[in-house]
């Protein structure tokens, strides 16, 4: 199996890169990480954010490869009246 360098991109869009180039001068992140989709390297951060308690994963009998992904409670940034949730739908299900 090849490893390649998760650090180099992933596409040659100019727009993309730019777009993710902007977000990072925003942000700061300590290292950008470019996925190709594969399950085996989605998997890998998916387990450190479990262990961490960030992602909760979902029963996977009514809802496959669904997560309840969480932000840290002392995040400042979060205002409750300045949430928005998007949904196809206008009714929200308790199911």
């Amino acid at each position: 199996m090849k490893h390649r360098n998760h650090a180099v991109p992933l596409s040659e869009n100019k727009h993309l890169l730019r777009w993710v180039e902007k977000m990072a001068e925003l942000s700061k992140p300590a290292a950008i990480h470019w996925m190709d989709g594969a399950e085996e390297e989605r998997d890998r951060p998916y387990a450190g954010m479990i262990a961490n308690g960030t992602l909760i994963k979902l029963n996977q009998k009514l809802w496959p490869g669904c997560y309840y992904a969480r932000s840290d409670a002392g995040d400042v940034a979060r205002v409750e009246s300045r949430t928005f949730i998007c949904s196809l739908s206008r009714i929200a299900r308790d199911q």
